[in-house]
């Protein structure tokens, strides 16, 4: 009979170790996935995004035979760098990415045709085009979103 006992004893402390591995395990596993899940994928922090307005712009498009122009505001959606400069106003002198930024903005602008920025998608395509563009010459700055605030050509 003590052998018995003996045996179902072992068994209930072996019941014991595996029933609190497997609460350890399932608690770890929901720890893991919670902090996982507000970091993002990976682990990965997020940057907080904000928004970056530059200052209108006029420019002469790209028509040989008539004489365009395109009047634009742009805000950027970004993530990284400082850009409250204020856009260069009243004495203060522009960013160097802001400077970077309108540069490349003027210069992108200034190549496109009346009839290719009519449509949604050539507003959708110059907006691709923008954002790839400042991508490259932005060093601490990432684009993530360009919106037209205003957008009259004639």
């Amino acid at each position: 009979m003590g052998r018995i006992s003996t045996i179902s004893g072992k068994m209930s402390i072996n019941l014991i170790i595996i029933i609190i591995l497997l609460v350890l395990l399932v608690g770890g596993g929901a720890f893991t996935f919670t902090i996982m899940s507000k970091n993002g994928k990976g682990g990965e922090k997020h940057e907080k995004l904000s928004t970056w307005k530059l200052d209108e712009f006029i420019v002469n498009l790209a028509d040989r035979n008539d004489a365009r122009y395109l009047k634009v505001s742009v805000v950027l959606e970004v993530k990284g760098g400082d850009h409250n400069s204020g856009g260069g106003h009243g004495g203060e002198t522009a960013s160097p990415d802001e400077a970077k930024a309108r540069d490349t903005i003027i210069t992108v602008l200034s190549s496109k045709y009346f009839k290719d920025l009519l449509t949604d998608k050539g507003k959708a395509q110059l907006k691709d085009e923008l954002k790839l563009k400042l991508n490259e010459v932005l060093e601490e700055t990432e684009v993530e979103n360009i919106y037209f605030t205003n957008f009259a050509m004639q």
